[in-house]
């Protein structure tokens, strides 16, 4: 009885260290994976600007940032679009 007792807690202890290992390996691994990666070609796209009133487009029903919509102005109000495309219908 003792003697499987000691077999199932040296298991324990065993298992233990090869999963720490394994973890540091995989670690590494990821490390040097992210560190190595060629960087990406031609310019970044800009971030939408954080923040700011929603407008909804009246064509396809997209909300967009008021601060990257395109605009109309129709009857002295103005009307926001998220596409060029959807600017185009709505005149026609």
């Amino acid at each position: 009885m003792f003697r499987a007792l000691v077999y199932i807690l040296i298991s324990l202890l065993l298992l233990t260290f090869i999963r720490s290992v394994i973890g540091l390996i995989m670690k590494a691994m990821g490390e040097l994976m992210r560190t190595s990666a060629p960087p990406s070609p031609g310019p970044q796209p800009k971030a939408a600007p954080q923040g700011g009133e929603l407008k909804l487009d009246p064509v396809c029903g997209t909300y967009i940032p008021e601060a990257t919509a395109i605009t109309l102005k129709v009857r002295g109000e103005t009307v926001y679009f998220c596409s060029a495309a959807c600017r185009d219908k709505y005149k026609a």
